[in-house]
């Protein structure tokens, strides 16, 4: 039973990869609201009724969705770093 280690020689450092994948943090907010505009949608044509002239409360949910899928858009196009949102370091002026 020998040594086993897996230590690496004292002259060789990590290996970085040459490219590293750029992680979008808003593929979910796209993803997920306009998943759910699209199924809020669906559901006001395909249910077709209205409550004597009053507007269908479903409308709320489509808004909401749109919304959402707009604040993905915004964080895909501004980064991650956009109002604020990710940055754990508070940073003073001293």
């Amino acid at each position: 039973m020998g040594n086993e280690s897996k230590i690496p020689d004292t002259g060789s450092g990590p290996q970085v990869p040459k490219h590293v994948q750029v992680k979008h943090h808003a593929n979910g907010l796209l993803i997920g609201g306009g998943s759910i505009a699209v199924l809020f949608l669906i559901f006001l044509v395909s249910g077709g009724y209205t409550l004597g002239g009053v507007i269908s409360p479903l409308w709320i949910g489509f808004a909401i969705g749109v919304l959402i899928a707009g604040l993905g858009l915004f964080r895909l196009i501004k980064g991650p770093m956009a109002f604020g949102l990710g940055d754990t370091e508070h940073k003073h002026s001293d």
